[in-house]
């Protein structure tokens, strides 16, 4: 069989439910939209890790982050990685990538044969504007004057300025941001790529990643006036829960101390706002494939590497294993015709799309015994659905580590408190308590639950544990 094209997108810190075809603002995401009008959505799919770096480096190693090295941002991964693009240039695929990569050491090419890298802009952490061809194309559009500094400003605010840090100072116009930059570079490669092999290309969107604040007309996109906060924004529901007194008291009070209400309801208007500019690039991006009648012939994968709180929980950003965190988007349009808006609701993990593009791309050896993803091919052929399972873990020191286990309706979160054999716990029901607010651990009721999770979780974390990187 002919092999697919194979286009993989993805946004960064985007909540599962910011789609408008998973129940965020009317209008927001069209081309996402057609998109998966055009092919599978999955509407219940997990990250392997919330937080930039290790997810990214599980999605292309096909390991949680303990396997492949990186567990925090900024972490070099293990030598003898499978790397996916590299599999894929392999197996005679012409391999190119346009945006945020975020894979460390990042001056290698870890299979790319094209990269246009737009990793962090920013000097504050680990350098990484220096390796950023967006950087250097900034400069010269603003004649050597250095976009770095107003970048470093924005995120050294973190500790005296939340909302600038979250919202940003917004001083660029539409065709000086990275989404156009990343999109222009997409075109770039479709216009000059070798037409003798079929392609790879991964187009890695920073946003909605902070900061929020995009250019105008975006920047009024959302109207503040008419976001909705969830509940547990008002309501201190996490009160007792221990993972969550742990890991989020201390930035749930900084919310509530320095953002009023109406600044929070005014940076979901901006994060929404930066979608839709996303989703609009999106689209010239998918009309190219149209105009060059690539689009039917290609494979076409959208998700993300994580969520966002974004108000829920009183909190913003990542880390934690709640939904807002760890769950998803996952669009998947298969190459040919045939897939005409179904809905998956199983339980997955965005750390199969390894072995889901490897399938499509014809490798039947990528399963070795390094390797921890599966494959989401017997899925997207109609095969049958079950509760589905996935697990996620997050935490650069394994003693203090978070990780889930999610099956069917039910979710066990678990953080190390010690070492591999010391824990705290909480327990939900996602099918009657959708926002998370009720933890079941203690309760009688879900005993039964608790019994079969909990074991299966703890052998597992014991595994990621010993995986650990010294």
């Amino acid at each position: 069989m002919k092999r697919p094209h194979i286009l993989w997108i993805m946004t960064d810190q985007h909540r599962f439910d910011a789609l408008s075809c998973t129940g965020g603002l009317p209008g927001m995401t069209p081309n996402l939209d057609r998109l998966a009008q055009d092919g599978v959505l999955f509407r219940t799919c997990y990250t392997p890790s919330p937080v930039c770096g290790p997810a990214r480096a599980a999605l292309k190693s096909g390991c949680f982050p303990p396997g492949c090295g990186a567990v925090k941002n900024w972490r070099n991964s293990r030598d003898g990685i499978e790397w996916l693009p590299q599999r894929l240039a392999d197996a005679g695929y012409d391999t190119g990538m346009a945006g945020k990569l975020h894979l460390f050491p990042n001056d290698r090419s870890y299979g790319f044969r094209w990269k246009a890298l737009s990793d962090a802009p920013y000097s504050v952490y680990a350098g990484e504007d220096k390796q950023s061809q967006y950087i250097r194309w900034l400069r010269e559009q603003w004649h050597g004057k250095d976009p770095v500094p107003f970048f470093d400003g924005d995120e050294s605010a973190y500790n005296t300025d939340l909302h600038r840090f979250i919202a940003g100072s917004g001083f660029r116009s539409k065709t000086e941001h990275e989404t156009v930059w990343t999109g222009d570079r997409a075109l770039e490669y479709l216009a000059n790529r070798p037409t003798d092999r079929p392609f790879f290309f991964f187009l890695s969107y920073f946003g909605p990643h902070q900061p929020y604040l995009a250019p105008s007309p975006y920047d009024r996109w959302a109207d503040p006036d008419e976001i909705t906060l969830p509940r547990s924004y008002y309501e201190d529901c996490m009160k007792g829960h221990p993972v969550f007194e742990a890991t989020c008291r201390a930035l749930r009070s900084r919310v509530e101390t320095e953002l009023t209400e109406y600044q929070v309801r005014r940076l979901a208007a901006q994060y929404y706002g930066q979608i839709r500019m996303i989703d609009e690039d999106i689209g010239r991006v998918l009309d190219e494939l149209r105009r060059q009648g690539l689009y039917d012939d290609t494979m076409i994968i959208f998700t993300s590497d994580h969520g966002d709180h974004l108000g829920q929980y009183g909190l913003f950003f990542k880390g934690q294993m709640y939904d807002s965190c760890c769950r998803v988007p996952l669009i998947i349009k298969p190459a040919g015709k045939g897939q005409t808006g179904r809905t998956v609701s199983q339980v997955v993990n965005s750390l199969d799309l390894y072995g889901t593009v490897l399938d499509a791309a014809g490798d039947d050896g990528w399963k070795t015994p390094q390797t921890e993803a599966g494959s989401l091919t017997e899925l997207l052929a109609d095969g049958p659905e079950g509760p589905g399972e996935a697990r996620s873990i997050v935490g650069a020191d394994r003693n203090r580590a978070v990780c889930m286990l999610r099956r069917g309706p039910w979710k066990l979160i678990r953080l190390a408190t010690g070492d591999s054999g010391h824990a705290v716990y909480e327990l939900y029901d996602l099918e009657s308590d959708p926002e998370e607010t009720i933890d079941r651990y203690e309760d009688e009721d879900a005993a039964d639950v608790r019994a079969r999770l909990q074991p299966e979780l703890d052998d597992w974390f014991r595994v990621q544990y010993s995986r650990y990187p010294k």
